[in-house]
């Protein structure tokens, strides 16, 4: 059974360092960025085309170059966490998270009961394809999966003690475009500083991570230092449009 280093990492309080996929559906993306040497990336399916199909050939792959592969779901519904976990996915990222009910519910299905209400189905992607007993594996299983709820408006920072002491709970990431969008402000607006690091403090105070998804190196670094630990940085589409035009510039 495949542990989970990002998940142990951020319990010991480290950073991890990844990007976001929603673009380019190739499994041969999670081997380069496993071999760049990034801890993880999120698979969006919130604003992606994938199919399933798609992300279980990305998960796979993922598993095999050893990066921890992390899906963001439309929403918190059981029907679309438990076949992306049934994939391999290693973690869920619910999208738009505003009540206790949606992050409590959110969760419980990510879990094997007794603490959650997923279904059992072993010996699929989510174990490499190994057999396995049954306690042995519903109970590493949910030492293992990283449960990660977004904030993204202004009443979830409202309520952010309240969403990040959810039992079961390991990290909160910030979006803060959508956070700006719900603000009336642009994302470089001091308020949106201001209410993302009322999530970080809210995170610490409930010993959970927080983390953020921002295009900019140097920000994720600033964040870092306020005590960020799940840090990403661009998608695989804003990836290629930097390379390409700093290649046709290099090329004038």
């Amino acid at each position: 059974m495949r542990d989970n280093p990002v998940r142990a990492k951020l319990k010991r309080g480290e950073p991890v360092f990844g990007m976001m996929l929603t673009e380019f559906d190739n499994p041969a993306l999670a081997k380069i960025l496993a071999d760049a040497g990034f801890d993880y990336f999120f698979l969006d399916l919130e604003h992606s085309a994938f199919s399933l199909q798609a992300t279980a050939h990305i998960v796979q792959m993922a598993r095999l170059a050893n990066i921890v592969p992390i899906v963001r779901v439309p929403d918190g519904m059981y029907h679309l966490i438990a076949p992306v976990l049934d994939v391999g996915a290693q973690g869920i990222l619910v999208p738009r998270v505003e009540t206790r009910e949606v992050a409590e519910r959110s969760v419980a299905a990510m879990r094997y009961p007794p603490v959650g209400v997923r279904g059992v189905f072993g010996g699929k992607g989510n174990n490499d394809y190994l057999p396995s007993t049954l306690l042995e594996y519903t109970r590493h299983a949910n030492e293992n999966i990283l449960a990660i709820i977004q904030i993204e408006s202004k009443t979830a920072v409202e309520r952010a003690d309240e969403l990040l002491s959810t039992p079961g709970l390991d990290a909160v990431l910030v979006g803060p475009w959508d956070l700006a969008l719900s603000l009336g402000v642009e994302p470089n607006d001091a308020l949106v500083e201001e209410m993302t690091l009322r999530v970080v403090q809210a995170a610490k105070r409930h010993n959970i991570a927080s983390g953020i998804h921002i295009g900019d190196p140097a920000q994720i670094k600033q964040w870092q230092a306020r005590g960020m630990t799940l840090l990403s940085c661009l998608t695989d589409l804003e990836m290629m449009r930097n390379a390409a035009h700093a290649l046709r510039a290099a090329l004038r």
